[in-house]
């Protein structure tokens, strides 16, 4: 029998590489949580002169893909969701100011009237993109505005603290911006009365209609929380006032 059959191999050239001193471990590391869900979150809702921020924050759901949180209501039966009716016989507008998740600088204001053409109106991610898709899209009317930075009206520069983010009367959003400064003056206690008329708001937006308004602002320089006011046309914004 040969000798080397008797010795022992040779193992100077197979070492076990995790045995190498030069080597460091491998890092420890633990499988990431899936992310949850983007949430959708209601600043502020109002309906035929009233707010229901709860009401409508008590019926948004998940998706059935479990991303994201969403908002689906039909325009046609959603009054038997808010009673009392604030205003019979009076065709109501559903405005909401909401923002995700994934972008807390950029809001969405929803403005959709009772008894709306499409049945069905969808708060979701990209809703204010998907509203303008599709062989119909021309055909509804878009209910979503985006209000990005700067949107809005504030008297920061001036040392003030208000800022007016939106303003809906009716079917429409009020941009103007000497009605912003006027609510603007009001909130800051220099106006003791704002008459909620349609000389205000500079026109009609749906004419033949009694119309509620809308007012979305903040206090504290912009820092505060976003905070609503609403009330049917030809009434009065009057000091003393609550918050609804």
């Amino acid at each position: 029998m040969p000798l080397s059959a008797h010795l022992p191999h040779d193992t100077k050239d197979s070492k076990d590489p995790n045995d190498d001193p030069n080597l460091s471990p491998p890092p420890y590391s633990e499988s990431a949580t899936p992310p949850g869900p983007s949430r959708l979150h209601i600043l502020g809702a109002t309906w035929g002169g009233i707010t229901v921020t709860p009401e409508i924050r008590a019926i948004i759901t998940l998706d059935k893909t479990a991303h994201f949180e969403r908002l689906k209501l039909n325009m046609h039966t959603l009054h038997t969701l808010l009673l009392p009716d604030p205003a019979p016989a009076t065709i109501k507008t559903l405005v909401i100011l909401y923002h995700y998740d994934n972008n807390n600088t950029t809001l969405h204001l929803l403005n959709a009237t009772q008894f709306a053409p499409q049945i069905h109106v969808k708060i979701t991610p990209t809703a204010h993109l998907d509203q303008n898709k599709g062989i119909l899209s021309a055909a509804f009317p878009k209910f979503i505005t985006t209000l990005g930075p700067g949107t809005g009206w504030d008297n920061f520069a001036s040392g003030g603290q208000t800022q007016i983010v939106a303003v809906v009367y009716g079917t429409g959003r009020i941009t103007a911006t000497a009605v912003m400064e006027e609510l603007g003056f009001f909130f800051e206690g220099r106006k003791g009365q704002v008459r909620t008329t349609t000389g205000f708001f500079g026109g009609d937006t749906w004419p033949g209609v009694r119309k509620s308004w809308t007012v979305f602002f903040r206090l504290g320089g912009g820092e505060g929380e976003v905070q609503c006011v609403t009330g049917m046309e030809d009434g009065a914004l009057e000091v003393p006032w609550r918050w609804p």
